[in-house]
């Protein structure tokens, strides 16, 4: 599975060109694969904001036939295991959410810029990568 973190589902929805190059390259890969991609309920707080620029990430996940994975009682501990494993704060909550859902999934690739910090939830987790897309 692919999952979209915040900053790939807003380059899908409205980022710069080669961001947005880079996560459509990994979802064709994906539906190559017959692999889903998805996002995390929790990642849609972080870039829909009630205004018209919404449309485009409705838009987008449609687009990209994006699943949306809820954040339930699972997903909310799982998060919270990651987050004291790390020793981090409700700062990274979001992150974490999207690590929790691809540790319970059996594993997934996360788009991402933030590779470092999403690695370092990865590595309590299981075959859990991350696939950088704004490396120049």
């Amino acid at each position: 599975m692919l999952l979209l973190d915040t900053e790939a589902l807003s380059a899908i929805a409205h980022g710069p060109a080669l961001r947005r190059d880079r996560v459509r390259a990994l979802i064709i890969e994906m539906r190559r694969r017959e692999l889903p991609v998805a996002t995390v309920a929790a990642v849609l707080a972080e870039v829909v904001r009630g205004r018209p620029r919404d449309a485009g990430v409705f838009a987008g996940l449609r687009r990209e036939r994006v699943e949306v994975y809820p954040v339930d009682t699972r997903v909310g501990v799982r998060a919270g295991q990651l987050l004291g494993a790390t020793r981090s704060g409700s700062e990274r909550a979001v992150d974490a959410f999207v690590v929790a859902v691809a540790d319970l999934a059996g594993g997934a690739v996360i788009a991402t810029v933030d590779t470092r910090d999403m690695d370092r939830l990865a590595g309590h987790a299981t075959s859990v990568l991350t696939a950088d897309i704004g490396r120049a």
